[in-house]
């Protein structure tokens, strides 16, 4: 199985890869990152590529429209009577939120497995436990992966027709990039009920319905600290001490369940401490990032003492997005914000809001320094909102946040899981 990072500048490279070829096109995103858009781009594009309207099967499958076709079989009947209307021609099947149609890995691996009808597959899904564990089991090594991320800064600049500046970023740190954001920008009431409404959905259908949670309550006080805590080394102990002295005993394997549920649902990504100079992964004191930073922003609130937490989930979504695998950097003592890996080349990133004393500096690069010291020689980055001209201080490159963002890697990047 392939997996890939997409931005909505690379779907002519989506269709150059994989259209025709016998792979299933799984996109994977958190709701509302923008995957029915995305399928609908894709359609389009095919459709420009010479395929008739005919051939084009586009299906909603959370649409009370499609209601019926929640039943694999029926499902089936149905795309076999569109692909023979289509003439035997190939017919495109998108299936939009598909993990809703009961039976849907049996269906899929059906209509790939046996080739009875001539599909191009491409389907979405909104939780990452169904593509790990059911296609996985049915359709191993046959699919590719790619992830739907909220905007980039870069894509909501266009999106919003907006020029960049520091106040078209500080609505994106604020506000976050989630595409039905879209003509809200100067409606911060507007916004914030949409962005109530993607956490609720998520919550209550991805996350409480699915997995049979009857406790409410203390998933959302788990949602609320790792969301004051962004940044921050996590601790599940902190949680059940802090739920014993409010009356309420919470053990630590309960916690880590809810997360995992939070992170099936695509909501919360963790992220390990990786040990720079023993090279190895460490099994504590991880930290989690939420899937957008708007969400952050939703639930407690913009704050400027935040701050640093939020531009650090702005960056670590960037470098997922970028097709990096992505830890905490420990080295002695110090933390490396991220050490991030592709293709077997590294990069060292150091987040800061902005270093105006010699103390700051000294804190981002002295872990740099360090691995200089050791030899490594990969590239390391200070990021900042520091408005200064870049700078390289032996190899050390500081650089403001927007202009590395918008520097970006322009369509797929990503390797073999």
């Amino acid at each position: 199985m392939k997996q890939i990072a997409l931005d909505r500048f690379g779907i002519d490279e989506i269709i150059s890869l994989y259209k025709d070829k016998p792979v299933i096109k799984v996109l994977q995103g958190i709701r509302r990152s923008g995957k029915s858009f995305m399928l609908e781009l894709l359609s389009r594009k095919i459709m420009e590529k010479g395929a008739a309207e005919k051939q084009i099967l586009l299906l909603n499958m959370e649409d009370f429209e499609n209601a019926e076709l929640l039943d694999a079989k029926k499902l089936y009947d149905f795309i076999k009577s569109k692909s023979e209307a289509a003439g035997g021609k190939k017919l495109y099947l998108f299936l939009d939120e598909v993990q809703e149609v009961s039976g849907w890995e049996k269906l899929v691996n059906s209509l790939y497995s046996f080739a009875t009808i001539d599909t191009d597959i491409y389907i979405t899904c909104s939780n990452a436990n169904l593509l790990s564990s059911e296609l996985a089991t049915y359709l191993s090594g046959r699919y590719v992966l790619i992830h739907v991320w909220p905007l980039s800064y870069r894509e909501f600049l266009y999106f919003n027709s907006e020029n960049d500046s520091a106040a078209a970023f500080r609505k994106f740190i604020e506000f976050g990039g989630f595409p039905g954001l879209k003509d809200m920008m100067e409606n911060p009431v507007q916004i914030r009920s949409y962005l109530e409404g993607i956490y609720s959905t998520v919550l209550l259908k991805d996350v409480i319905a699915r997995n049979r949670i009857r406790d409410t309550a203390v998933l959302e006080k788990i949602i609320l600290y790792i969301a004051d805590n962004t940044g921050n080394i996590f601790s599940a102990k902190r949680i059940s001490d802090f739920m014993k002295s409010g009356g309420r005993p919470l053990s630590v394997e309960t916690i880590y369940n809810d997360i995992k549920y939070l992170e099936n649902a695509l909501v919360l990504h963790k992220v390990p401490r990786y040990d720079v100079r023993g090279k190895k992964i460490l099994e504590t004191m991880e930290k989690y990032y939420l899937a957008d930073q708007g969400l952050l922003t939703f639930l407690h609130g913009y704050k400027d003492t935040y701050i640093n937490g939020i531009l650090e989930n702005i960056v670590f979504i960037e470098l997922l997005r970028r097709g990096y695998k992505v830890f905490i950097g420990k080295i002695g003592d110090m933390e490396i914000d991220f050490a991030a890996e592709k293709n077997g080349e590294k990069l060292y990133v150091q987040v800061a809001y902005l270093i105006g004393s010699e103390e700051t500096k000294e804190r981002e690069f002295r872990p740099l320094k360090s691995l200089l010291a050791l030899g490594d020689n990969f590239p390391k980055l200070i990021l900042t909102m520091d408005d200064l001209p870049p700078s390289n201080e032996n190899g050390i490159i500081r650089k403001n946040i927007r202009e590395w963002i918008l520097e970006g890697v322009k369509g797929v990047a990503g390797g073999k899981r």
